[in-house]
């Protein structure tokens, strides 16, 4: 049977009631829902990042002008002594700026990202990592558990949080991490920033000592990601000559909170919490090497052996443990590294190399390897081969199904990939990275109507999956469905910020309409939706 992953991805709204955070929210009027912006010592919390795509690299210069964030406030708590001095959210810094501001803001910065930078269409991969913070976030001390993961295609060494639950990650975070643990430890690490309100703390700072204004800021990272850099930064910077100085006096507090509230999140998930320092004494080891290219983030927030060591006693009372490695993750992670591969690496030589170890999980992961390094070179009939074998053994995991499911697609077996995910649909209906793989094997068949109704339910249940979106408009165009893909284009241009085109292509769609009253309406309404959201994110 298929076990795994079969009832998605979930999580918990502001009452704590679990739902699907990464599938149950609207795409229409509220502009409330979030996105993956980026990082640094600021708006966007970076945890390491070597030379970074030149589109973070801006988000990262802007969001360091914006957080000169207030001292840590004591609260210790006697019913969890695994936490020390973390904030009070009851304070009245944490009130300046709500949570529904929060996510629209954090909104906003979404639609910038997805529409310029570069993301990583991987169903696969996106599910784990959504499971993973879902079980991070129902351990952290978010109020408002609905969150939003994108992932940059970049192999540099990154994650980030932002307001509103958006959470991100780069490829090379699976490059750098080697397990789990260590992976979730940076993920916990920016949950923490989120549950803090560090955010609403650094604006209410930026409030006292008029530092900035969140307008200001917002308008000048567009332009900085629009015009390549200098004219935003200038515009942000004019009246900003105090943000920097206050940088490093309160990043520290921040990181150190943020550190210590991730440990203690890692604890309750029943993770590894000492993999916390394990990530900071490489990333130190790293920046040693790294000579006059030092990641940005390492300049402003070194990881410093006071660092390291309070990650350590914070970790003091709890047992040491046997942590095993995961598979999922190592499959995962052996997914990246094959991707990542350049085309200079022998990538096959590689994996089969890591055919020596003894540990039956990471053989279990480097067999996975050279399936699909062997893939990447054009070897289909091998790669199959290893493919089958994985499935004899292990007839539940979601991940060998969908890859066997892909070497049919590439040796245009479509017929016989839709057999595979049709038995595996059976077991485990709607999982998010089966439907995907099936729509696509579906519209390379020529079943277009058949693909429109999987992709029909996929953007239903996953309204902000930009991806679905764009294939649902490719489907519909192969069923020759031209309203259908004006209004699902017009969806996929809500989504990366583009509303002018959203609005053409309903405009589109509006005279095509004009006998079906209730379609009618809806369009005619859904214009108004759009450009009441460009009024908005105007002003």
């Amino acid at each position: 049977m298929l076990l795994e992953r079969v009832e998605g991805s979930t999580s918990f709204n502001q009452e704590g009631i679990e739902n699907n955070p990464f599938k149950s929210r609207s795409i229409v009027p509220s502009m409330i829902r979030f996105t993956i912006p980026l990082t640094t010592p600021s708006l966007f919390y970076c945890i390491a990042m070597p030379k970074q795509a030149k589109l973070i690299h801006i988000c990262l210069l802007v969001f360091s002008l914006l957080w000169p964030s207030v001292q840590s406030f004591a609260a210790n708590n006697p019913n969890n002594p695994n936490i020390q001095n973390l904030p009070s959210l009851g304070d009245h810094t944490s009130g300046i700026i709500s949570l529904a501001k929060e996510r629209e803001l954090g909104q906003g910065f979404l639609r910038s990202i997805r529409a310029q930078a570069p993301l990583v269409k991987d169903p696969v991969l996106q599910e784990y990592l959504e499971l993973l913070i879902y079980r991070l976030a129902s351990h952290s001390q978010l109020q408002d558990r609905r969150l939003d993961l994108v992932i940059i295609d970049n192999k540099t060494i990154n994650a980030f949080a932002a307001p509103g639950g958006i959470v991100g990650i780069n490829l090379g975070l699976f490059l750098f991490g080697e397990t789990e643990s260590e992976i979730s430890a940076i993920l916990a690490h920016e949950l923490a920033h989120l549950s803090q309100r560090h955010f609403a703390r650094g604006a209410e700072a930026g409030k006292k000592t008029g530092l900035i204004s969140i307008a200001g800021l917002l308008a000048g990272l567009v332009l900085m990601a629009t015009t390549g850099g200098e004219a935003g930064l200038a515009a942000i910077t004019a009246s900003n000559s105090l943000a920097q100085n206050n940088i490093l006096r309160y990043s520290r507090g921040r990181e150190t909170e943020a550190d210590r509230v991730g440990i203690y999140t890692l604890i309750e998930a029943e993770m590894n919490p000492r993999a916390m320092a394990h990530m900071f004494e490489r990333l130190s080891h790293a920046s040693r090497f790294s000579g006059r290219n030092i990641p940005e983030f390492l300049r402003t927030h070194p990881v410093t052996k006071n660092r390291i060591a309070d990650s350590y006693i914070q970790t003091e009372s709890q047992p040491i443990k046997d942590y095993q490695p995961v598979l999922d993750f190592q499959l995962m992670r052996t997914r990246v590294l094959v991707r990542t591969a350049g085309p200079t690496i022998d990538i096959v030589a590689q994996m089969e190399d890591r055919l020596k170890t003894k540990d039956q999980v990471l053989l279990t992961a480097a067999r996975y390897g050279v399936a699909l390094a062997k893939a990447k070179k054009g070897q289909l009939d091998s790669s199959m081969r290893h493919i089958l074998a994985l499935r004899e053994e292990y007839p539940e995991k979601i991940t060998f199904v969908i890859t066997e499911a892909e070497l049919h697609m590439k040796a245009e077996r479509f017929d016989s990939a839709i057999e595979v995910l049709q038995d595996a649909l059976t077991i485990s209906p709607n999982n998010y990275p089966l439907t995907m793989t099936y729509a696509d094997a579906l519209m390379k068949n020529r079943q277009a109507s058949e693909a429109v109704r999987v992709l029909t339910d996929i953007t239903t249940s996953r309204p902000n999956d930009k991806d679905a979106w764009y294939s649902l408009a490719e489907a519909q165009g192969l069923n020759r469905n031209t309203v259908g893909v004006h209004l699902a284009r017009a969806e996929f241009f809500v989504l990366i910020g583009n509303f002018d085109q959203a609005i053409k292509q309903l405009g589109f769609a509006y005279p095509m309409v004009k006998d079906n009253f209730q379609k009618n309406a809806r369009v005619q309404q859904r214009i108004e939706e759009i450009f009441l959201m460009k009024m908005k994110e105007r002003h």
